[in-house]
């Protein structure tokens, strides 16, 4: 049996559920699959076990508490983490039972630390080196490590013996369909993803204002999930305060196989991001959504997008209102057919999951004996 263990991401994440987890299941591995989310959902299925714990009524010990607890009754022979709140977890089950530990990075934490933390500099700089030796104390037990980019280092992995195994966030070819590009909604714009200052989402809505200045149909929906509660009255505020009430909405997060039908009717996908330690390493998966849609794509000239063999993108510099705004509406008024079918194209042939999946598979198979 597999544990797979998050704390933070929802139950049907892109990556864990849709993408790794469909992949073991191939091989007909047995999962026991653990998250704590206020997303009532489960997934439960022949090959794998969902165990949701609401988080409500859960606080984040409490939840490692009852994994710990039902890992114990029936140990696993890998265990699967994806948060670093996971280490106590992880190294319990190594010191028990010898299992094996994979550790799933998403994230670049030293970056999250220096985008997020309120920390004044030399208390954010002793927190990143304290991150850094937690994290070489939890590499001791850890046989696998696998990175959404390549981009992330933390406490350098590679110094500390480990050749981590690359699994960029690639779309499955199941969810691509062929573009209508005659059914889109015309002068539409979509986000969809966290919503948090750091991803400029207020700067979006500032450039909306310009934007429906020179076209005043343009509209705008937001789809996604809130990382700082207080941002969304900010943002209905600024909305309200531009009066743009009637060209943008936000909405809620969309479960993941759900926000595919969306992206297909939207004529332009965009990324808002400002430059940040955490922006300007972290790949957007949008990126991807966006290609394999038929998405004009507007986005932050960002590094870790701008590594990517893309057409037709309008870029913008990161934090600039009136060059978002003017990418946007570039975009809309222009044609870019050869362009999306190429990024499409390019997805199916290049950028997509089933190229990887097997690297996933394979480590499985050399840590189970």
């Amino acid at each position: 049996m597999v544990a797979v263990i998050s704390c933070s991401h929802f139950p049907d994440d892109e990556r864990i559920y849709h993408r790794e987890i469909s992949a073991l299941l191939e091989k007909n591995y047995v999962i026991k699959y653990f998250t704590l989310s206020n997303l009532k959902t489960n997934l439960s299925q022949p090959g794998i076990d969902h165990k949701n714990y609401d988080l409500s009524k859960v606080t984040s010990d409490e939840y490692l508490e009852c994994v710990e607890k039902d890992l114990i009754k029936e140990p696993p022979k890998v265990v699967h983490i994806h948060e670093p709140e996971l280490f106590p977890v992880a190294i319990k089950m190594k010191k028990l039972f010898n299992t094996k530990i994979v550790y799933d990075v998403h994230e670049d934490y030293i970056s999250m630390i220096d985008t997020f933390s309120r920390l004044t500099w030399p208390l954010k700089t002793i927190k990143i080196k304290y991150w850094k030796y937690k994290e070489k104390q939890f590499l001791k037990y850890v046989d696998e490590i696998f990175i959404a980019s390549p981009t992330i280092v933390n406490s350098d992995f590679v110094s500390q013996g480990f050749n981590p195994i690359l699994l960029e966030n690639f779309p499955l070819k199941k969810f691509i369909e062929k573009v209508e590009f005659n059914s889109k909604i015309k002068n539409s714009i979509i986000y969809h993803g966290n919503l948090g200052p750091e991803r400029g989402i207020s700067d979006l809505i500032k450039a909306m204002s310009i934007v429906v200045s020179e076209i005043p149909k343009a509209n705008l929906s937001i789809y996604g999930s809130y990382r700082i509660s207080s941002y969304k009255d900010e943002l209905m505020q600024l909305i309200q305060s531009l009066e743009l009430k009637k060209n943008i909405t936000i909405n809620d997060h969309i479960e993941h196989k759900d926000i595919w039908g969306y992206l297909r009717k939207y004529e332009v996908g965009v990324i808002p991001f400002r430059n940040n330690s955490l922006t300007s390493i972290n790949t957007p998966t949008k990126l991807f959504e966006y290609m394999a849609c038929g998405c004009k794509i507007v986005s932050a000239s960002l590094k870790p997008v701008l590594r990517y063999d893309i057409k037709g993108v309008d870029f913008f510099n990161a934090g600039d209102v009136n060059g978002l705004a003017k990418s946007i509406i570039t975009s809309l008024k222009s044609k870019k057919l050869d362009s999306l079918n190429y990024n499409q194209n390019k997805i199916l042939n290049t950028y997509c999951w089933e190229l990887s999946k097997s690297k996933i598979t394979g480590v499985y198979e050399k840590i189970i004996k």
